[in-house]
């Protein structure tokens, strides 16, 4: 049952992507209402928004991006460019995860794919890590290939062109680089386990509440070593003032000792 649910939920997800790209591609060639396409402009980025909200670690890059993205959109529509703002949330999807797997790349970091993989096979042959290492760098590069050829193309192919790259192939080439993936991992390694469709979604969703909690749990522990600094530090002072205390409490001492010393001599020479 649970099994029929995610395919369900898959396609289900897959025909809402379908009917997203082909109203866009209509609203860029002025085929919808003005209300309707201004809901199209804005819908990713509410979707943008729901998701940075609810992954902490992400959440101020995000935040940032979907700002950014939203002053893009209403800077195009006051300048006239009405049909460049259905590329901008296309530009920020693309960018965004292309971040999500290159910052993964940087040294002292595990590959986004890596990470994945481990989740659902455990221990990996070295081969295998090398190869999950190149595939983060694959989907890295496709996200950049996208936002630059949707570029390319409104710059110099024409309006017909480039709605037709950010809408109608955009599903298909998503599609082909997950078969494109798939098969060059079963012919180079066929006897390693191959992970469903399911498996790869759920160990995604661990792994990036894993990242969260860490990132929470950092937080947490920075937070606890300032306390503890701060604490250390108050504990010094109130060392330091008891030391000063006692210091001049001993002053005192050898102040009353001289003037009883002063005392005594001053007995001994009266007549």
């Amino acid at each position: 049952m649970n099994r029929k649910a995610g395919w369900a939920a898959t396609a289900a997800l897959i025909a809402a992507g379908v009917a997203y790209q082909y109203l866009i591609y209509q609203a860029a060639h002025g085929g919808l209402p003005a209300g309707l396409r201004l809901t199209l402009k804005g819908l990713p980025l509410l979707l943008f928004a729901w998701w940075a909200a609810t992954h902490p670690r992400q959440r101020v890059l995000a935040l940032l991006a979907m700002v950014v993205a939203a002053g893009a959109l209403y800077w195009v529509d006051v300048r006239g460019f009405g049909q460049a703002a259905y590329g901008i949330p296309h530009a920020v999807v693309y960018l965004s995860l292309g971040w999500l797997f290159g910052h993964t790349l940087a040294p002292g970091h595990e590959p986004l794919i890596t990470g994945l993989a481990r989740r659902v096979h455990g221990t990996m042959p070295p081969e295998m890590v090398v190869h999950t290492r190149y595939v983060t760098w694959a989907w890295t590069l496709f996200c950049v290939a996208q936002v630059s050829l949707s570029a390319a193309l409104y710059s110099f192919a024409g309006l017909d062109a480039w709605s037709l790259f950010i809408t109608v192939l955009n599903i298909p080439l998503l599609g082909l680089m997950f078969v494109v993936e798939y098969v060059v991992r079963v012919l180079r390694f066929p006897d390693h386990p191959q992970a469903s469709i399911a498996q790869a979604i759920r160990a995604f969703t661990e792994h990036s509440k894993a990242a969260s909690d860490s990132s929470i749990h950092r937080a947490a522990a920075n937070d606890s070593g300032i306390y503890q600094a701060v604490a250390g530090d108050n504990a010094a002072h109130q060392t330091a003032a008891g030391d000063s205390a006692m210091h001049n409490a001993a002053a005192g001492d050898r102040g009353l000792h001289e003037v009883a010393a002063r005392d005594c001599g001053l007995k001994r020479t009266a007549p």
